[in-house]
């Protein structure tokens, strides 16, 4: 058992967001001691999937931090390294470039997307 939900009290509609609404939710945790979350969702399903896409954003982002600055650098300098391998060993150097860092670019947006919390007040 890692985590589970034992109580949800639905709060009020949103002011701001006509759509939404404020759940709380109760998480029992492994060792026993509760949590309760402020959920906003557009039913209870949305809200809960938002806690948990939060709480995998910040398992992820735990994770992501405990490799040092000097570490990213050695795997994106080591992305390059491989590009320009592959650049000079084939003839499709253009396709080849415009590719590589393209999809570089477009890995990194897709993670500081997807990196963003879901469950917050709407304002």
């Amino acid at each position: 058992m890692k985590q589970k939900v034992i109580d949800v009290k639905y709060r009020k509609d949103s002011e701001s967001f006509p759509d939404f609404m404020k759940y709380e939710i109760t998480l029992l945790n492994e060792d026993g001691s509760t949590e309760k979350i402020p959920a906003y969702g557009k039913d209870l399903q949305d809200a809960l999937s938002r806690v948990v896409h939060d709480k995998k954003v910040k398992k992820f982002d735990k994770k992501a931090k405990s490799v040092p600055w000097w570490g990213w650098t050695i795997v994106w300098f080591g992305y390059l390294t491989a590009l320009t391998l592959w650049y000079y060993s084939t003839p499709n150097r253009v396709e080849i470039l415009l590719g590589g860092v393209g999809s570089a670019f477009v890995t990194l947006l897709v993670i500081m997307m997807w990196g963003q919390e879901r469950n917050k007040a709407k304002k």
